[in-house]
């Protein structure tokens, strides 16, 4: 991570992955949902995480009270019926039930925390 006169910046290749808790793919023990929090612990800066999901992989329908924002970088992430891939930016307003779908390839994506 790197900070200049109030420009924050984090490299995901500079942070180890962690998993959800109870999140395992059913091929070979690979974690389901792994994330790497780009901004964990800063309260100056918006929560970033990267985050992997395993091929397949389905989160329960859930909720959050902020909003998010999600940049596809790898693979193909679903949102009810909606495909979304590489390059695609997916807005999820506060308290909108949703569940995230990867593709068949899994995919990766940065979330952010408006």
């Amino acid at each position: 991570m790197n900070e200049t006169r109030g420009i924050f910046c984090a490299d995901e290749h500079d942070l180890e992955w962690s998993s959800y808790e109870g999140a395992d793919a059913a091929d070979a023990g690979m974690a389901a949902i792994r994330f790497k929090a780009l901004s964990y612990g800063r309260r100056d800066v918006p929560s970033m995480t990267y985050i992997e999901y395993a091929p397949g992989c389905t989160d329960p329908v859930h909720k959050h009270d902020t909003g998010e924002v999600f940049v596809v970088i790898e693979g193909e992430i679903w949102l009810d019926d909606t495909r979304n891939g590489p390059g695609s930016v997916v807005y999820i307003a506060p308290d909108t039930d949703y569940a995230v779908r990867a593709g068949d390839g899994g995919a990766r994506y940065f979330r952010i925390v408006t």
